[in-house]
């Protein structure tokens, strides 16, 4: 069992009681870690989501510490009192954390990995990134192993471009991505991989068919056999992760480079319509439909037509659905007005099963490879936009609405 400097005055202080450990930092601020002790080597630190941990990680990293990895899960939104959201990530200390590692390589760890989703992986490699900076000999942090990460620096409008944080491009650590196929993410593995390798990292991909976005963090009554059958292979996962990456040769960072320190704006999403501000013109369109038509949106012109990207494990899609059929069928009927739908990447039997449980008789485009979630640079769902009778893009929305409300019908009808 590893035992804890205990240096009051001059740095830190580590208490340790059981599996809790409240480790106190230089800067006065104490971080509440759930430790899984087993005598190991390798550090595997867990660091939150925007979402934080939930209860459903222990199993995992217990069956982990069983096979000999050490495991912290790192209560971050508890130590700071910050409520969980899109931003809080943001809001964590980072010297904190790069302290954090330092106390476990004095505490004789040989190997420290991260392990986190979503935007934890900007901490993670931001924490990483800085450490390296500060600790130019230590080589203590030897990769990370991410769940769908979100590396986009702030939001991304409707028909623009992602912005990727810098810290995913100047880190040149191993990362091992899981990704499951049904999650907002599966479709931009390539994109972000090859982000990730601009500053030096080998990017090793795990795709997991048939899994839902954010299995890992929620309990099993909730989840899928697809999910549990993953999610009782975790364990092992990560340890072959770890086997892989301690393989890998790191390239040297630039020391002369530093990462920004301005915070993104996060935009809250307005219930209303607004001007498209992109370019107008509509990228290509034409997929087969799930009736094996051909579908071409070049054959809509002259209609104003909504254009909605969806899955169907995707909740707030599947809460919009009513109130687009009621927007088709009642509020627009007889209108020269249509709702073309284009589903994310899922098989025919699994939209079949899904429409025959929600009353959902608009078309349904198959978008099986993301090649109109690239083309028409969709980062999010569901995403909507709108075309005018010219075939012009003038509204988009991001995000779930009740599309047969006043204001949006309104909006829609001044285009006919």
């Amino acid at each position: 069992m590893r035992w804890f400097c205990f240096l009051v005055v001059l740095f830190y202080s580590v208490s340790y009681a059981g599996e809790d450990l409240e480790i106190g930092l230089s800067s006065g601020n104490t971080i509440s870690v759930d430790s899984y002790p087993s005598d190991g080597e390798a550090l595997l630190v867990y660091l939150p989501s925007e979402r934080g941990h939930g209860n459903a990680y222990v199993p995992t990293v217990q069956q982990l510490a069983f096979l000999g990895t050490d495991v912290w899960v790192i209560d971050l939104h508890s130590s700071y009192m910050i409520a969980k959201s899109r931003s809080s990530i943001d809001k964590f200390n980072i010297d904190d954390l790069v302290e954090l590692v330092s106390i476990a390589e004095s505490n004789n760890y040989d190997k420290v990995y991260f392990l986190t989703s979503g935007r934890g992986a900007k901490l993670a490699l931001r924490t990483a990134f800085n450490h390296q900076q500060k600790y130019p000999k230590s080589n203590i942090i030897a990769g990370h192993i991410f769940h769908s990460p979100h590396i986009i620096s702030g939001s991304t409008s409707l028909g623009e471009d992602a912005q990727y944080d810098d810290s995913a491009m100047k880190s040149n650590l191993p990362i091992y991505m899981i990704m499951p196929q049904n999650s907002t993410k599966f479709l931009r593995t390539e994109e972000i991989s090859n982000t990730l390798k601009i500053g030096g990292s080998s990017v090793f991909t795990h795709l997991f068919r048939g899994a839902s976005g954010g299995f890992e963090r929620r309990p099993e009554k909730d989840l899928s056999e697809e999910d549990l059958r993953y999610k009782r292979d975790l364990s092992e996962t990560y340890m072959r992760a770890i086997q892989i990456m301690s393989t890998v040769n790191v390239p040297d960072i630039n020391r002369e480079t530093r990462l920004s320190t301005s915070k993104p704006k996060y935009l809250l999403y307005d219930p209303k319509l607004l001007p498209y501000k992109g370019n107008k013109t509509p990228p290509k369109l034409e997929l087969e439909s799930i009736l094996g038509e051909s579908i071409d949106l070049k054959d809509y012109r002259g209609k104003v037509v909504l254009i909605n990207f969806w899955a169907s494990w995707c909740k707030p899609c599947v809460k919009e659905i009513p109130s687009l059929v009621r927007l088709k069928d009642e509020r627009m009927k007889g209108e020269d007005f249509e709702i073309l739908t284009v589903n994310i990447g899922e098989d025919k039997d699994t939209i079949n099963e899904f429409v025959i449980k929600v009353k959902f008789d608009l078309p349904i485009l198959l978008d099986k490879d993301g090649i109109a979630v690239n083309d028409w640079k969709v980062y999010a769902y569901p995403s909507n936009f709108i075309l005018d009778r010219y075939g012009e893009i003038r509204y988009a929305y991001r995000g779930a609405l009740e599309w047969d409300s006043d204001s949006i019908v309104k909006a829609i009808e001044d285009l006919l």
